[in-house]
């Protein structure tokens, strides 16, 4: 399969379906995006009696390596999130841990420009979009330590 319009072919994100699609006959669809562009983007989020984001935030030109699929800003957040005192900083961190580490999302070593960095590849746009977000917010998984353990930056 290939988009001519943008130039660009299918990505496989999980082999379970490979031998069954064959046998597609009939495609019925729900409104998660099955066919159409199915981008997701962590734009807000609530978490204890507050919700951050601003709905007309646009993506930034300057995330860091790696980080798809974010377009979130609110200086509110910031605010609150910078401020270890303030009476919804530890929801914040336990939800950003939550989003960091539930999810089933597979990094990757790549190097761009000669400079190296990790790429989160998931099964599915909104669990890549909650863990970039997680990531973006300062929770990320690095690298393998020498027992193969992930190293985790809070």
């Amino acid at each position: 399969m290939f988009d001519v319009e943008k130039g660009i072919s299918a990505a496989v994100q999980s082999s379970n379906l490979n031998e069954e699609l064959g046998m597609v006959h009939y495609i019925f669809s729900d409104k998660t995006g099955t066919l159409t562009q199915n981008v997701m983007e962590f734009k807000m989020f609530s978490v204890g009696k507050y919700s951050y984001g601003l709905k007309n935030s646009k993506p930034k030109k300057n995330y860091a390596p790696g980080i798809t699929n974010v377009c979130f800003e609110d200086p509110t957040f910031d605010e609150h999130y910078a401020n270890p005192k303030h009476e919804n900083y530890d929801n914040i961190c336990n939800l950003i841990k939550c989003l960091g580490i539930c999810h089933t999302v597979i990094a990757e070593k790549k190097v761009k420009n000669e400079e190296e960095f990790i790429l989160y590849n998931a099964s599915s746009p909104d669990e890549l979009a909650l863990v970039n977000g997680a990531r973006y917010l300062g929770f990320a998984f690095r690298e393998r330590d020498e027992e193969g353990d992930m190293i985790i930056d809070i």
